[in-house]
């Protein structure tokens, strides 16, 4: 969703869904994704531009073992700065493209390892036993 400087200039608030559907199918492990919920307070000062959002989705990541679909709720705040400082997070421009910022929060902010509770007890290597001459020796230190 695009927003121009003057429109968001007008408010000191935005709210709106977005569906990320499209966008998953570049990142492997996301399976399923809902329509996620944006809130976010602008600060508006100068040639700076300072977002503060709050970010709802749900989520059905694959299982790190198993490929099983998990369901993860995410819930997560991020301070987003637009200016044309070397401190910005992005630059200021008109118009701001904040579906494609906010998409890349949200494929950093989830885990990058999560499992099924079927996947707790799933081994897939056997336990190396040592060389039969060290075999005592192995004994010995596990005691």
């Amino acid at each position: 969703m695009r927003f121009s400087l003057n429109e968001i200039k007008e408010h000191t608030s935005i709210n709106f869904v977005y569906d990320y559907s499209k966008e998953i199918s570049s990142v492997i492990d996301i399976l399923s994704i809902k329509p996620a919920k944006i809130h976010g307070e602008i600060y508006f000062s100068q040639n700076e531009l300072r977002l503060d959002i709050n970010v709802d989705v749900n989520l059905e990541l694959a299982c790190s073992k198993t490929l099983k679909p998990v369901p993860y709720e995410m819930h997560f705040d991020a301070e987003i700065l637009f200016s044309d400082s070397l401190e910005a997070d992005f630059p200021l421009t008109d118009p701001l493209e904040l579906t494609d910022i906010i998409f890349g929060y949200i494929v950093s902010e989830k885990p990058y390892t999560i499992y099924h509770p079927d996947a707790k007890d799933i081994i897939f290597e056997e336990e190396k036993r040592p060389h039969p001459a060290f075999a005592e020796l192995d004994k010995n230190m596990k005691k």
